[in-house]
């Protein structure tokens, strides 16, 4: 099975009944099988754990974790999950003892997935990590990731550069704000990354102890020499008195579809808004920053995600906890396709399957951080966050976003939810 994000082919495992198994076991299909990071919660005494876990509504094993390995030792649990294009599984990680990791997936006797374990990189000192993405500089593909608190201190944030065969560190791009010259570039807290020839971007959001600051810019580095060389401001409305914290991004190119004019695309997590940088491919160019969705204006929140499938891009809210679809063709801007997705608070990460019966579906993860709930004495709560904290996962229509099922993960095994993905990579086509 061969799918693109967002327009790089990754070949993966494909997705099969699997044969040889016990009875109750022989309708098991891959493809609904959702790979999540769960965040044990303090006051229920529980771990951090990597699962796999059915997502088909039509099985009888529906919201069952499949399989699982937990986390006993790390205080704070692994983040993202990201497959590479040979399909390694990476997570990165919140905790500074494993804040990038590759994650073992291998198979029981009877041919049933498992989750075998997961081992701890080399970041040479880069903490908090985010997202990941693979590129090519100079002609050679690496692995980059985002460390929000990079090296550490308040102005800190990096993003690593990998050797995707060895996961060996080759360098650290970091340029301290408190350091650079007035007016030059500058690399803090960069969660959202992506990349479209020669150009990348990452966002500004916010330091890891989301006390300390918040930024309000993207960072342009060039590919050729791995250095930032432009910040972009994007913020307008401020609805939280806070700067605006772009959190992720996407550069919109015509990989994605032929028809897309390049651009940046950028969610802001405090100011509510989705922004829109043009850009000239033919004098590596950016034009002025514009909002071409105000959260304010439409009664939303905190926008996170941008995911997409063959012909649509979806943008998830978490407040009220809403995913929003538009053309793909459309992009960079924001032309309606469908109904809105109505999840839970948090709406978040999301992936695309197909049910036993056909059904085409999106299943929503819906939760921020999976911090605790001050009501219960949890040390981990912050106001704010908690309220983005619904500890679910929503399955639904794809075409109508009527919602066919629930699991709620603290209800049933006392643990968060913070991330979700396709098991071998089969539960999206683009992902930012």
């Amino acid at each position: 099975m061969k799918l693109s994000r967002f327009g790089q082919s990754v070949l993966i495992g494909a997705c099969v009944v699997v044969t040889g198994l016990s009875p109750a076991h022989s309708q098991d299909r891959e493809e609904s099988q959702g790979m999540v990071l769960l965040r044990g919660l303090p006051t229920l005494d529980t771990n951090h754990s990597i699962a796999i876990v059915e997502l088909d509504p039509e099985s009888d094993r529906f919201g069952d974790i499949l399989s699982e390995v937990e986390q006993p030792e790390m205080e704070h649990p692994l983040h993202h999950l990201y497959y590479s294009p040979n399909g390694r599984l990476y997570a990165t990680g919140l905790d500074p003892v494993c804040s990038l990791a590759e994650i073992g997936l291998s198979r029981d006797a009877g041919g049933a997935p498992v989750v075998s374990g997961f081992t701890c990189l080399d970041t040479q000192g880069q903490i908090v990590g985010e997202d990941i993405m693979w590129a090519t500089s100079n002609g050679q593909e690496y692995m980059f990731v985002t460390f929000m608190g990079g090296t550490g201190g308040d102005d800190g944030g990096s993003v690593g550069v990998f050797d995707p065969q060895t996961n060996e560190s080759v360098k650290v791009i970091e340029a301290r704000k408190s350091q650079v010259g007035e007016g030059e570039p500058y690399i803090m807290y960069p969660h959202g990354i992506s990349a479209f020839e020669d150009r990348m971007v990452v966002t500004s959001t916010v330091h890891p102890d989301l006390a300390t600051g918040v930024g309000n810019v993207l960072t342009i580095i060039d590919l050729n020499t791995l250095e930032p060389i432009e910040n972009i401001t994007v913020e307008n409305e401020k609805p939280l008195d806070f700067p605006s914290s772009p959190v992720e991004v996407l550069f919109a190119r015509p990989s994605i579809h032929p028809d897309i004019e390049p651009a940046i695309l950028a969610n802001t997590m405090f100011g509510f808004e989705t922004w829109k940088v043009p850009y000239d491919a033919g004098s590596k160019t950016f034009g002025k920053p514009e909002v071409i969705y105000s959260g304010v204006a439409n009664e939303t929140a905190v926008p996170l995600e941008f995911y997409g499938n063959e012909d649509e891009l979806f943008i998830s809210h978490a407040l009220p906890g809403v995913v929003k679809r538009y053309e793909l063709a459309a992009l960079p801007e924001l032309v309606s396709s469908g109904p809105d997705i109505v999840a839970d608070p948090g709406a978040h990460h999301m992936i695309f399957f197909t049910s036993a019966s056909g059904r085409k579906l999106i299943a929503v993860q819906n939760n921020l951080l999976n911090l605790g709930n001050g009501a219960e004495d949890d040390p981990t709560d912050v106001d704010f966050i908690a309220d983005l904290n619904a500890h679910t996962i929503s399955v639904h229509d794809l075409a109508t976003g009527e919602r066919i099922a629930t699991v709620d993960f603290k209800e049933r095994y006392n643990k968060g939810v913070d991330n979700i993905e396709g098991l071998f990579g089969s539960g999206f086509v683009h992902h930012h």
